[in-house]
């Protein structure tokens, strides 16, 4: 227990002070990704340490996979969107541009059916900007709350989030001017469900409030496109495809709801999954992104240094 915690306090010393998550460290896009995943399946970082493959699991460069005698698998290249068969007791090392068989059987690539994720690898990239964690230095600032400029919402997905400003700060929320008021939380996260509104484009702002009196009003407005109509029916559509091409995988209905601008949703269902997957160190910066773009700034730290102690347990 002693040389846990010592290494657990060294390791959070090094983050604090250095930021493990630097680009000099930064981790590529996934190149590939296993779907359709049957029987025993295991994958490697460095060739010596294995882990099962139990779920969709995205690859990344170096990373090698075997099969038993049950297993299988599509293999999806992230890039050319070409999937291929994976037969059983094959063993492949994931190169820049796909799979490069070692033993056993790799099928020609055909079209795979529909892009699970389109935009997700350039997305990927910026989020590694984020695991990144230097040490603060205590100052003192003005009263100022920052949030994000522009949200797609709906009646399913209708929650605004902000970073909380302390115990004694209450809120009011103008969207097209018309004020909501908010008391005040102890936790690091303010979350404001909107009531319905009109399909399209509508301005928002939040101010601080304290003892009564406004400390902090909000210089600019942000926007909220609510979604409904043609548009809502565009978007559900995408939401079916997804969970068509893959079911029962909440990272990729995260995705899909990030790029479609639901940045709250998608923060909530990234929460969800890896709280059921903790094990997918992989596309952890994926929830941190998703604080960063929401201004939860406290939250981001906290998880980027979490993330950077996954990475070094994982070694």
């Amino acid at each position: 227990m002693k040389s846990y915690i010592l290494k657990f306090s060294m390791m959070l010393v090094s983050v604090l002070c250095i930021g493990l998550g630097s680009e000099a460290f930064a981790k590529s896009p996934p190149v590939a990704m296993l779907i359709q995943v049957k029987g025993k399946i295991e994958y490697s970082k460095n060739g010596t340490k294995w882990k099962k493959v139990r779920r969709n699991k995205f690859l990344f460069e170096g990373y090698i996979v075997k099969t038993g005698a049950d297993g299988s698998a599509q293999l999806i290249n992230q890039i050319t969107n070409m999937s291929r068969t994976v037969g059983p007791n094959t063993e492949f090392k994931i190169a820049k541009h796909g799979g490069e068989l070692i033993s056993g059987h790799l099928s020609k690539p055909t079209q795979a059916a529909g892009g699970l994720s389109a935009s997700l690898n350039k997305r990927f990239a910026k989020a590694q900007r984020y695991t990144t964690v230097r040490r603060s230095v205590d100052k003192k600032k003005k009263m100022k709350l920052s949030a994000i400029k522009e949200i797609t919402l709906s009646a399913e997905h209708p929650d605004l989030v902000w970073q909380g400003m302390g115990s004694d700060i209450s809120y009011r929320v103008y969207i097209d001017g018309t004020p909501h008021n908010i008391a005040p939380v102890t936790s690091k996260i303010v979350r404001f469900r909107v009531p319905p509104l009109s399909g399209g484009q509508h301005k928002y702002s939040v101010d601080l409030i304290k003892d009564g009196k406004v400390v902090y009003k909000s210089k600019k407005s942000f926007k909220i496109n609510w979604l409904s109509g043609a548009e809502l029916a565009k978007f559900q559509n995408g939401l079916d495809a997804v969970r068509t091409s893959a079911p029962g995988d909440d990272f990729m209905v995260a995705n899909y709801l990030e790029e479609q601008g639901l940045t709250v949703a998608a923060m909530d269902m990234y929460k969800q999954y890896f709280t059921a997957n903790a094990d997918d160190i992989d596309m952890y910066p994926m929830l941190i992104k998703a604080y960063h773009d929401l201004k939860l700034k406290d939250l981001k730290k906290a998880e980027a240094v979490k993330y950077n102690l996954m990475l070094d347990s994982d070694s």
